[in-house]
């Protein structure tokens, strides 16, 4: 059996209740017995990367220890964004969504497969996504080049950050 391991899945939300979805994702997410949600970060409010004209997201992420390998990882996430009402494959790129769940980061593990990709291969340059990996888990490390990512730039580029929940 695998041993469990620090695991950061990034949430995001454009649409509707923005802070209320990502309390609702965070629930399912906690409520998978394979999941242990261990962190929240502090939520951010940014503008979205990319796509057509849409409202600010709201961004979080939870650091979870599992045992589960990264595609049953994906598996549950994917289906916490179905039970909140998202659609796959969007109906615009980059468009506007109830939520979105991305795999960021496997202490210790990189994954390069057609359609997962771990860490996540934008983390590097979106604030966003980043801020709240530090939140939860300050001492990560890029898996391939041991780079700790508070070094980044981006580790401290502004970003409107909202008041805890």
């Amino acid at each position: 059996m695998r041993s469990h391991r620090r695991v950061v899945i990034g949430l995001g939300s454009s649409l509707g209740d923005r802070l209320g979805t990502i309390r609702a994702a965070i629930a399912a997410l906690g409520a998978d017995p394979d999941l242990d949600v261990v962190r929240e970060s502090s939520r951010y409010e940014s503008p979205p990367a990319g796509g057509p004209p849409q409202g600010d997201y709201v961004n979080a992420a939870v650091l979870v220890a599992t045992s589960l390998p990264a595609r049953q990882i994906l598996d549950r996430t994917l289906a916490v964004e179905r039970a909140l009402g998202r659609t796959r494959p969007d109906p615009v790129r980059w468009g506007p969504r109830t939520i979105d769940l991305d795999l960021l980061w496997i202490e210790g593990e990189a994954v390069a497969e057609p359609d997962l990709a771990v860490p996540h291969p934008r983390l590097c340059e979106r604030v966003f996504a980043l801020r709240p990996l530090l939140d939860v888990a300050p001492d990560a490390r890029d898996p391939r080049t041991a780079l700790a990512y508070a070094s980044l730039p981006e580790a401290s580029a502004p970003i409107r950050r909202l008041d805890p929940i």
